[in-house]
């Protein structure tokens, strides 16, 4: 890549972060590891340190650092260096189900694509340059659209697959032809949390996500599959699916839906929240409005979890507009005049 020549660049490899280094109240670098029960190494800062983790391991970063709550640093057996409340707090992340038709005979689906001599050819479309499945992405259609009628705009978006994935499985395709429509909110109200479960950077970190603990949430989530549930049986879809296998026709209540929607949903990997924006006097905020972590000088989050409230799409945008802004903050260039 050609930034790899920039003098200012300097990336190392099997090296995870194991902690931020304070000095007073001022980050001035890093700590970290080549490989569980090595040698630490440390990286000192010129300026200042930048957190880049994600939302899940930012705040796990800034934990075992002794920058997170007290009660769950004394918890971990790490010293308080600055007790913050907000870190790892205000989790939040689009939560999806998904309802799965059966293919008539001669429909062709990525089940079959992906198996045997039919992927084979595949992989030699994709080595001459020609379209093939391993070129695509996991939903070809996306739609926005409402829970309810009656709403002002949209609260739901809903992806279509030409392929299926077995029920309790991760990514593992279903062996007959079928067909996948998921549906989330688009601002869930439900909020989780991210802790360290110890004070060794190479433990996973425990997520507790609250998925549907909002009644509105359980709501929209209701009004979201049996909307694409309607769409998956429209006439202009007969001739091309047939029964549903996920969650299946038997299951038609609200308590029938809630129950396979928390036993079968699943993340869309757009976690946000536990480093959220925010003034000081919000003892929940982690960070300012320039991404500087309060009360303390030298250090500055900069990805996912800074946002303080979930999108109405992908997170992947914003966080690129995050990055962006955070270079103009850091290289202390003025902002765009607005646009009216």
């Amino acid at each position: 890549h050609p930034a790899m020549a920039r003098k200012t660049l300097d990336v190392r490899t099997n090296a995870r972060a194991c902690g931020i280094i304070l000095e007073g109240k001022r980050a001035v670098g890093v700590r970290y590891l080549n490989q569980r029960g090595g040698v630490p190494r440390e990286v000192r800062a010129r300026r200042e340190v930048i957190i880049s983790a994600g939302t899940a391991n930012t705040a796990r970063l800034l934990q075992v650092s002794g920058i997170g709550p007290g009660w769950l640093l004394q918890k971990l057996g790490v010293p308080v260096l600055h007790d913050l409340r907000g870190v790892g707090e205000n989790f939040r992340d689009h939560y999806a189900t998904r309802v799965v038709m059966r293919a008539k005979p001669g429909v062709t689906t990525l089940n079959e694509l992906a198996r045997g001599v039919k992927l084979a050819g595949q992989v030699a479309r994709w080595a001459m340059g020609r379209p093939s499945i391993l070129a695509t992405v996991p939903s070809h259609v996306y739609v926005f659209w409402k829970s309810f009628e009656g709403l002002d705009q949209p609260d739901l978006q809903c992806v279509f697959t030409p392929g299926s994935y077995a029920e309790g499985k991760v990514y593992v395709l279903d062996d007959y032809p079928g067909v996948t429509a998921g549906a989330w909110q688009h601002r869930p109200e439900s909020i989780g949390w991210v802790r360290a479960k110890t004070a060794d950077v190479f433990d996973d970190p425990e997520i507790q996500p609250n998925y549907l603990s909002d009644p509105m949430d359980r709501r929209v989530h209701l009004g979201g599959i049996r909307l694409i549930r309607r769409l998956l049986n429209t006439p202009e879809l007969k001739p091309f699916l047939s029964d549903e296998t996920l969650p299946g026709p038997h299951l038609e209540s609200d308590d029938e839906l809630l129950d396979f929607a928390r036993r079968n949903g699943s993340t869309t990997y757009h976690l946000i929240g536990t480093a959220r924006m925010g003034p000081n006097t919000d003892p929940t905020a982690v960070v300012d409005d320039r991404l500087r972590v309060h009360g303390l000088e030298g250090l500055r989050v900069v990805d996912a979890s800074v946002m303080p409230n979930m999108t109405s799409a992908n997170t992947y945008a914003t966080t690129m507009m995050i990055a962006e802004k955070a270079s103009d903050f850091i290289r202390g260039r003025p902002p765009l005049e607005p646009m009216l």
